[in-house]
């Protein structure tokens, strides 16, 4: 797997002491890169001590499957007296340790950025899973008191010592903080690997794409984080559900057990009522110990399988946490952000996007203002600098920073796939015609049957494709006629000619999505189905309505399993089409929620 090496030099931490009126906190930071310090007095020791903290947790968060410890089950066979057993298992150990055991230990992701500037501190960490990011920004004279500091951007040894020293600061206590970096020190060389790096920049590009914000109140966020504790889902979907009507406060739903939260927060200000399904939602225990310090959460939901952003705000500091919706981007990091690759840009106009950045933070119009540039290409030139580590958005205000991820710019040539095989299926999709969607299946509360062939003229083959997707969005089942499926199947991941055919599915619905809000595009629908539903206090009532040439099926009720239906049949697939979309209009007047999307 393809790796940058970065290499750290971090001085010994030093514990506080204990022997004097105050608490001196040291904050190792990197002395491989340019000089950065700080040395303050904090005034919100809980808030400082609580953020770093949930930092350290979300660092280490690991959600992947992780491979059983056999160790215990081959010494009962060795005290069976099975030698044989024992000779295999060194072989295959000396095997391992040969192939994989160097680059295991010395893999890893990036400590966590550390950046100072005259408006605060802001840090910053991507946990190893690539599930989940979060930047914790501490505001100057509110947080802390600055007595000096040297404005750049460093990395921060968040090691075990200094979380637990954390542990036993207290508020009556006068801390300093006291971060610099230094010459000498240990030098430890890591090895991030491309795909890491590449989805620490997809997080930050998807953060620039429309969002639909939500205001909660801390006590609504501590309801979801009680209710999922008192008891585990055994069933799929196991989604949080928010149900946005325009003028009324979210609802959050908690799946598979349709409970309801209504939320104490502002009304939903947005123009058309929707529902939109998040996952990843055991993450959120990560916020729990800042929630006490929350005087408000704002939401931001770009979509079905992209990022969920939760942005605390605790007055003298704020926590942006961005849920990915997958653990491990696979299947569902290719096909979400496959729309947000950008394109060959222009250098000369990035590097004035970076100088404008670095000399003052800025937004998308202001950029397109100042530098007198159409919007579309200032916007693809900030996704190429977000992706290469250059800039980071902060979505709450909007504003583009300039803040290195590396001490050299990384190459985007190197970030543009995540392996070899999402570049074959690229390569396959760049030539028109050579992969095509023959099948979609709607299984209903099953999931979504896609079947497709792939021909690759390249190499003169030609393949027949399936997978099917449930309602949280993964690959239940897959099948292909490549060597490699019949080799290994999916224990390797999926085949190029998979991945190629769910980026043609994703990239239609889109297609179709946005060309069916049009009366042209409407009329180039002969299929498909959408699903609204309308809660009456604890009771929903949903309408499936199916779409197929000349005909229009009709499922309504508030059971799936009790649910009554209807068969219309029209001499033309033009009447059938029409009487879809005047019963969907109608049914949104009545105030149902399109739930299709969710």
């Amino acid at each position: 797997m393809a790796s940058a090496e970065v290499i750290h030099r971090y001085r010994e931490f030093t514990p506080p002491s204990g022997e004097t009126d105050y608490d001196l906190l040291d904050l190792p930071l990197d002395g491989a890169r340019p000089e950065v310090h700080l040395k303050a007095e904090v005034l919100r020791t809980d808030v400082v001590r609580d953020g770093l903290l949930a930092l350290g947790e979300i660092l280490s968060s690991d959600l992947r499957r992780q491979a059983s410890d056999r160790a215990d089950y081959l010494a009962h066979l060795l005290r069976k007296g099975k030698r044989a057993t024992q000779a295999v298992w060194e072989a295959q150990k000396a095997f391992l340790a040969t192939q994989y055991g160097e680059a295991t230990q010395q893999e890893a992701p990036l400590d966590p950025l550390f950046s100072v500037d005259e408006h605060g501190v802001s840090i910053e960490v991507f946990s190893r899973d690539e599930s989940t990011y979060a930047r914790l920004h501490l505001k100057a004279d509110s947080a802390y008191q600055a007595e000096s500091f040297t404005a750049g951007t460093s990395h921060l040894s968040l090691t075990p010592p200094l979380l637990q020293a954390l542990t036993s600061i207290r508020a009556h206590r006068s801390v300093i903080l006291n971060g610099y970096s230094s010459a000498a020190g240990t030098t430890k060389t890591v090895r991030v690997p491309y795909r890491w790096l590449r989805a620490f920049g997809q997080v930050q590009a998807a953060s620039t794409l429309p969002a639909e914000r939500v205001h909660l109140a801390p006590v609504d966020l501590y309801n979801v984080l009680l209710s999922l504790s008192l008891r585990k889902a055994k069933t799929a979907p196991r989604a949080l559900r928010y149900e946005l009507v325009p003028g009324q406060t979210p609802r959050l739903v908690l799946e598979p057990w349709e409970q309801v939260l209504n939320a104490s927060g502002s009304p939903y200000q947005g123009q058309a009522p929707q529902v939109v399904r998040t996952w990843g939602r055991q993450r959120l225990n990560l916020l729990g110990r800042l929630l006490p310090h929350a005087k408000a959460v704002d939401i931001y939901l770009l979509g079905a399988g992209l990022p969920a952003f939760y942005v605390l705000d605790m007055e003298s500091a704020s926590l942006t946490l961005a849920l990915s919706g997958w653990t491990d981007s696979g299947w569902a990091g290719i096909a979400t952000f496959d729309l947000l690759a950008p394109g060959n840009g222009d250098e000369v106009l990035a590097k004035r996007i970076v100088k404008h950045a670095a000399e003052r933070p800025s937004t998308l119009d202001t950029l397109a203002e100042t530098l007198r540039q159409p919007r579309q290409t200032i916007r693809q030139a900030l996704l190429r600098e977000l992706l290469k580590g250059t800039l980071v958005h902060d979505i709450a205000s909007g504003l583009f920073h300039y803040r290195p991820l590396l001490a050299q710019p990384l190459e985007l040539d190197r970030l543009r796939y995540r392996d070899t095989r999402e570049e074959q299926a690229h390569r396959l999709l760049a030539t028109e015609n050579q992969v095509q969607l023959t099948r979609i299946h709607d299984l209903g509360l099953e999931g979504t049957t896609i079947d497709g062939e792939v021909q690759d003229r390249q190499a003169h083959r030609h393949y027949q494709t399936s997978f099917t997707l449930d309602r949280e969005g993964r690959t239940v089942k897959a099948s292909c006629t490549c060597h490699d499926f019949r080799r290994a199947g999916l224990k390797q991941g999926p085949c190029p000619h998979m991945i190629a055919l769910r980026l043609r599915y994703a990239r239609e619905q889109a297609a179709l999505e946005q060309a069916r809000e049009t009366a042209d595009g409407r009329r180039l629908i002969r299929a498909e189905t959408r699903t609204l539903t309308r809660r009456q206090g604890e009771t929903v009532l949903s309408y499936r309505i199916s779409l197929d040439e000349r005909q229009v099926l009709l499922h309504w009720g508030h059971d799936p399993r009790t649910s009554r239906q209807q068969r219309l049949l029209f001499n033309r697939a033009e009447e059938a089409r029409d009487a879809y979309f005047a019963r969907l209009d109608r049914l949104a007047k009545q105030g149902f929620i399109d739930a299709s999307a969710a």
